[in-house]
């Protein structure tokens, strides 16, 4: 049993530690904010107020910035590997050249 709730907390971690899971976060907070504070926009510029959705635009913001390093890096990695993989693939045909 102790065995499977250690499977079990290791996929959570891993989903909410997920790059991607926290750029659809972000995103979702983003908007969420965004569609919050657009209400009382003027109002809220106008008076000095700060509401909800800005901080929920604030948390949204730094929940996409701290997913994009990964996926930067993810990506490169890939791009890096595929070159790798088709100069791998190339290279044995030259050498049947005489």
């Amino acid at each position: 049993m102790n065995d499977r709730l250690e499977r079990i907390a290791r996929a959570i971690a891993s989903f909410v530690e997920n790059p991607v899971t926290n750029l659809v976060k972000g995103i979702a907070l983003l908007l969420i904010g965004v569609t919050e504070a657009s209400h009382t926009f003027r109002e809220d510029v106008a008076q000095g107020h700060v509401r909800v959705g800005h901080g929920i635009i604030i948390i949204g913001i730094f929940s996409i910035l701290e997913a994009l390093p990964h996926i930067i890096e993810g990506l490169d990695a890939s791009r890096r590997f595929l070159d790798h993989k088709v100069k791998k693939s190339v290279a044995p045909h030259e050498t049947d050249r005489p």
